[in-house]
């Protein structure tokens, strides 16, 4: 069979081509949110696909769909046959339902209050299920609109942190945000925003100028300032120095008769990148983000309001990382292959969230003290590399290393520095410099037990 769409207006005695196996009403919420004069349309993912189903697509990627709530059909001693019985079975089971107080219940576990809701026209849906590719079942599509909401409660749209999984897809431009694909195992073609398809009752509103129009135009709008926060706080980059070198060595040299080469550097990558996530974990932060080696976070003053007990906490935890390379460390022979570790930290004013608003589809990072902290980082590891000043001439070829920039530092009381740097080894201040940025910070070292790291 073909996907087919059927309305009151359909022909009732129209004989449907399969039978379905089961009949679900799905109660929509579409929400518009508004953004600079557009308007994109508030998309979830409500479940990963299903394991083990015959027919499944290759992709393994689930669908984007509407807010909704969904309700089971009872079918009784047989399953409608023509248009008309399966219209009057789906509305049937409506009459029964309190659909209004659902989404309403909806709407309260999205975080919305005094919401204001508006009825769109209804369609049932005729196809193979998404989620079971060897069924063939029918939903019938109850459309409402959300057209008003509490202002207070619009940061719950806005989903800045990306904590709701809301992805946005503007409406204005539809056609050139998705893609189309034919899917051989639902017999269509499907469209696909951010790598993954849009469900059907979706994409068969959105296809039509008009119905796209009218959404857009009941939309709810967005103060640009609650797709994300400006912060002031502790910023700390990290990164491993010679990690790439080191997983190679691994993978040539580490293995065994029971252990292989590729089992080696998975499990050094996957200690390493455990511990960075635990670490940040154990402090309390979510803002971050990581890249292989290394990772940017934060850590907004309005959670941690005293600077002196979090820098501890971060050099504490940043600490026992050490320690774990250092016992990778130990089984690399190589002094040149082993792992060094560098940590900067700064202090400053940031952007978190959704920094392109609703086309953002990830939290990220923006502000000038982001790309310091980043540049610091950088030009440390420049410098040790080149080992261009007295400072780092003396080094060994992998050391643990921590700069401070001076606005950080000149927060830190006298006190406050013996503490949480009782450990490192002041080496002195250095002017940093990479690409277009330069700046000074204080550079420490961390000792090890045989001096090489």
């Amino acid at each position: 069979m073909t996907y087919q769409v059927f309305t009151a207006e359909s022909p009732g005695r129209m004989s449907l081509p399969d039978s379905p196996s089961s009949v679900w009403v799905i109660s929509t919420l579409e929400i518009a949110v508004g953004w600079q004069g557009e308007h994109h349309l508030m998309l979830v993912h409500p479940s990963y696909p299903l394991a083990e189903q015959i027919n499944s697509p290759s992709h393994d990627e689930g669908y984007w769909a509407p807010p909704f709530v969904a309700y089971p059909v009872p079918i009784d001693f047989s399953p409608p046959t023509t248009v008309g019985s399966l219209w009057r079975l789906a509305t049937e089971a409506v009459d029964r339902i309190d659909v209004v107080r659902d989404l309403n219940h909806l709407a309260y576990q999205m975080g919305l209050r005094d919401i204001e809701l508006r009825q769109r026209s209804p369609f049932l849906e005729l196809k193979i299920s998404p989620r079971s590719p060897s069924l063939v079942k029918a939903y019938y599509i109850l459309r409402h609109g959300l057209i008003g909401v509490d202002a207070s409660s619009c940061r719950n749209l806005a989903d800045p942190e990306q904590r709701r999984g809301y992805v946005f897809l503007p409406l204005g431009q539809y056609r050139s945000a998705t893609q189309g694909r034919y899917s051989v195992e639902h017999e269509r073609n499907e469209r696909w925003f951010l790598g993954k398809p849009i469900m059907s009752n979706i994409e068969h509103v959105l296809d039509d100028d008009m119905r796209r129009l009218a959404i857009s135009e009941e939309g709810i709008g967005v103060q640009p300032a609650l797709f994300n926060r400006v912060e002031q706080g502790i910023l700390c980059v990290v990164d491993l120095a010679g990690y790439g070198a080191a997983l190679r060595y691994a993978f040539e040299h580490m293995h065994t008769f029971s252990t292989s080469a590729i089992a080696a550097q998975e499990d050094f990558r996957r200690r390493m990148a455990e511990e960075m996530h635990t670490m940040l974990g154990d402090i309390g932060t979510t803002q971050a983000q990581f890249a292989g080696d290394g990772f940017v976070a934060a850590f907004p003053e309005r959670v941690y309001p005293d600077i002196n007990k979090l820098i501890s906490a971060i050099l504490i935890r940043w600490e026992r990382l050490i320690g774990l390379v250092e016992k990778l460390n130990n089984a690399i022979r190589d002094p040149m292959q082993r792992v060094g570790t560098r940590i900067v930290l700064h202090r400053g004013a940031y952007t978190y969230g959704r920094v392109a608003g609703p086309r953002s589809f990830a939290a990220a990072f923006d502000g000038t003290s982001i790309i310091e902290v980043v540049r610091l980082e950088q030009g440390l590891a420049a410098d040790a590399k080149r080992r261009s000043t007295d400072m780092f001439t003396s080094l060994p070829h992998r050391s643990h290393l921590l700069a401070v920039s001076t606005s950080l530092d000149d927060t830190l009381g006298v006190a406050q520095r013996k503490v949480a740097f009782a450990r490192w080894t002041q080496l002195g201040q250095a002017h940093l410099v990479s690409k277009e940025y330069d700046g000074d910070a204080l550079v420490y070292r961390f000792p090890t037990p045989d001096g090489e790291q």
